[in-house]
């Protein structure tokens, strides 16, 4: 169970799909931000606590899809408290 969140941070579900799963090694995390944090900022978070994601995000096949609470969003959108975020890693093959 999580803390409560205070008026000035948030907690964010982020669910990790597909290999990416693998590659982290655990399908998700609650990552506790500032209130007004954007999905940029949460990448950046990300990107910090498991390098691999920014280096599939910035140097692999594509990069990462972000879903927020089922939906395709782009960076500079603001998080709410109990938003659930989901990183589907690019295709891969040929």
């Amino acid at each position: 169970m999580r803390e409560l969140a205070t008026t000035d941070e948030i907690y964010v579900k982020v669910k990790f799909i597909s290999y990416l799963r693998d590659l982290i090694g655990r399908s998700d995390a609650i990552i506790k931000m500032k209130d007004g944090a954007s999905v940029n900022d949460l990448m950046e978070i990300l990107w910090e606590k498991w390098p691999i994601i920014g280096k599939m995000d910035l140097h692999g096949e594509g990069p990462i899809i972000i879903l927020l609470n089922g939906k395709p969003v782009g960076r500079s959108v603001k998080l709410n408290d109990g938003d659930e975020v989901e990183l589907i890693p690019p295709a891969t093959g040929g």
